[in-house]
């Protein structure tokens, strides 16, 4: 008898010994609790789109500290729903923070249930010793581990926690336009309109997770459940899907206008897209109207001339908009524009939220249908 025999008689003889305590072992583990079965399966954790996580310095009573403000989202990939949730930083020290869920049926947070299968956004904030930080340009590096309902540990490592310089934002002075003096009625309603909208970015702001008046499905793409790809795209592109009442506004005026009048309004738009105006912080409603009109590209020109580096969230919320029209609106947009978009996100250092992914993705099912 040659070693090959040899060797195939020990395997079946290997085989038929074990066998009997692989099917025991099969049944103990399948009378094991749900929760235990399951332990291997992780919660999707991605950073949020729309937010960074920052740091600034405050007071809690005398005391001097540090708030820590992490914007996530989640997607309960585990195979029951997340009826609680608990956020520990680990380091730069070691506390226990705050986490509050967007409630999946409205724009609101809390202790909201997050669905088995369901995405949807996660601030988790944390106060820490003032000493923990040297540099008020210093970018903190942070662990978190997430608790979920049944006690499960959920880690992020690495996290970057950037300096909010709330301050300066505060102490700078924006140029507020008299609309009492502008004499062209097409325009005038244009600056109502605007003003309007910076009176709703206040309160639905960056940091309540809004953009204005602009609404769009939530909790609807990027993940779906365990085992799936990535969706870039909402299933379906409709201009339903991204909207705007104070857009819809503008583009009747628009419409409405004669040929004199509408060169007026463009321009008044392309005009009020600045860093040091009163319109900064809606620069993303200028360039959905843009947009809607067909002058994209000449609203992104200026905005890298004359938006970029702005000390607030003007030119990333612009971004933000593009990335929200890319994702639930993509039937839009043709090939040339795509381009433009392309050239102006590698062009420059802000986060481009995920405007790249959703460009190839457009490109891909162009081919594909």
């Amino acid at each position: 008898m040659d070693a090959g025999t040899i060797a195939s008689i020990a395997i079946e003889i290997i085989k038929f010994v074990f066998k009997p305590l692989t099917l025991f072992l099969k049944w103990v583990i399948d009378k094991l609790p749900f929760e235990i079965r399951w332990k291997r399966i992780k919660l999707g954790i991605i950073e949020s789109r729309w937010g960074t996580h920052t740091w600034d310095r405050g007071k809690q009573g005398d005391e001097p500290v540090i708030f820590v403000h992490t914007r996530w989202s989640f997607t309960n990939t585990l195979p029951y729903n997340i009826t609680a949730l608990n956020a520990f930083l680990i380091r730069p020290q070691k506390v226990k923070g705050h986490a509050l869920i967007k409630d999946p049926e409205a724009n609101m947070y809390g202790s909201y249930v997050i669905p088995s299968g369901y995405t949807t956004e996660v601030h988790a904030d944390f106060v820490i010793d003032d000493n923990n930080v040297k540099s008020e340009y210093e970018i903190l590096k942070a662990d978190i581990n997430f608790q979920d309902s049944i006690g499960r540990l959920h880690k992020v490592r690495n996290v970057d926690i950037y300096p909010i310089k709330v301050n300066a934002v505060k102490q700078e002075k924006l140029t507020v336009e008299d609309s009492s003096k502008i004499t062209n009625e097409t325009e005038r309603k244009l600056v109502s309109v605007l003003k309007n909208e910076i009176q709703q970015y206040k309160v639905r702001g960056r940091r309540e997770g809004g953009l204005g008046t602009v609404d769009w499905p939530r909790g609807t793409i990027e993940w779906t459940q365990a085992g799936s790809t990535i969706q870039f795209l909402f299933q379906t592109s409709s201009e339903e899907h991204v909207r705007s009442e104070h857009a819809t506004a503008l583009l009747n005026l628009y419409k409405n206008a004669n040929k004199a009048q509408k060169k007026v309004f463009i321009q008044a738009l392309l005009d009020r897209i600045d860093r040091k105006s009163e319109y900064r912080d809606v620069a993303y409603l200028i360039i959905f109207v843009l947009f809607l009109c067909g002058f994209l590209k000449d609203g992104l020109i200026i905005a890298k001339k004359d938006l970029l580096n702005d000390k607030a969230h003007g030119f990333s919320d612009m971004l933000r908009l593009i990335d929200l029209l890319l994702a639930f609106r993509y039937q839009e947009f043709d090939e040339k524009t795509l381009n433009e978009i392309e050239k102006l996100v590698f062009s420059v250092q802000e986060h481009p939220f995920r405007i790249k992914e959703r460009i190839n993705a457009i490109r891909v099912k162009g081919l594909v249908s």
